[in-house]
């Protein structure tokens, strides 16, 4: 893109933001149609081109916002999110981390930010740099941008992966921090003794009652698009008439669920006791191909 077609470009989007601030700030998508695709689009990634740009990219770790690619191979996640928003960037670092991807950029679109994930760093250290579309000169805008330039090769080749070492560091750190919830033993009236509920991207819930494990379970699922609309209803493998997570909170055969508990736009059965709870945790992570073993629970 030549000089005076990115100022023309950053022009367009201060309009846009200027003229559509409140439903900007309402709405991600429009967010991503109207200010993020084209700045993409002049940097060389272009939306409309699959082995460029795939949106809504699933991985093991989640569904980030965008996958940029190279040889059909992502190099950089994108998050994004409504204009004055914040995206959760512990989130993607483990989204790039798990699946190997180097770098990471979130925006609303007039903050970016850029990191390279695999510097093993705090994470306000990986941060290699940020801009603002509205209060940042143009120029300025134009040398800090050049990193995500999709012919910077250079740059996307230069990322280190975190060492075979260092991985087993961290993952050795993990697991000695909780108890796998295949091997959690439940007694009986009693709180769990546990507050934390970590799953194998780092995120983790809050437990309270044994009830908490299974909604924690369902809620990490929904939150990683593990679990969608044609999903429902969800019921146990013994299950003729009860359901463990549906889109109305109604079991098969019109009762309704005793204790529903919302999880985003689904509901989920807590009328359960303290064993059942962890048993319909475990079948339901089972059940979208996550090994049990892995989602521990921390004191």
């Amino acid at each position: 893109m030549m000089f005076e077609e990115f100022l023309d470009l950053i022009e367009r989007l201060r309009k846009l933001v200027s003229d559509y601030r409140v439903d900007l700030e309402k709405s991600e998508a429009l967010t991503r149609y109207c200010l993020v695709d084209p700045f993409l689009r002049a940097w060389g990634w272009n939306p409309e081109n699959p082995s460029h740009v795939r949106p809504e990219f699933a991985t093991e770790a989640g569904r980030p916002d965008y996958a940029l690619l190279i040889d059909n191979k992502p190099v950089i996640y994108v998050g994004v999110k409504a204009l004055g928003k914040q995206e959760k960037i512990e989130q993607y670092i483990n989204y790039c981390i798990t699946t190997g991807v180097p770098y990471l950029i979130t925006t609303d679109d007039v903050k970016w930010e850029v990191y390279d994930t695999h510097i093993p760093k705090p994470l306000p250290e990986k941060k290699i740099t940020e801009w603002d579309i509205i209060n940042d000169d143009p120029a300025e805008i134009i040398r800090k941008a050049f990193v995500i330039w999709r012919h910077n090769r250079r740059m996307l080749e230069a990322a280190v992966p975190l060492t075979l070492q260092h991985s087993r560091m961290i993952a050795e750190g993990i697991k000695a921090e909780g108890v796998p919830l295949v091997n959690v033993k439940v007694e009986p009236g009693r709180k769990p003794p546990y507050t934390k509920l970590i799953f194998p991207d780092n995120r983790s819930y809050d437990i309270r009652h044994w009830r908490d494990v299974f909604v924690a379970a369902a809620a990490w699922l929904i939150d990683s698009g593990k679990i969608s609309k044609r999903d429902m209803p969800i019921k146990p493998e013994r299950g003729r008439v009860r359901r463990m997570v549906n889109d109305k909170p109604v079991h098969e055969d019109g009762s309704k669920f005793r204790d529903p508990k919302r999880v985003g736009e689904y509901y989920v059965e807590t009328n359960i006791s303290s064993e059942r709870a962890i048993k319909w945790a475990i079948m339901l992570l089972d059940k979208f191909g996550v090994d049990s073993s892995k989602v521990l629970l921390k004191a």
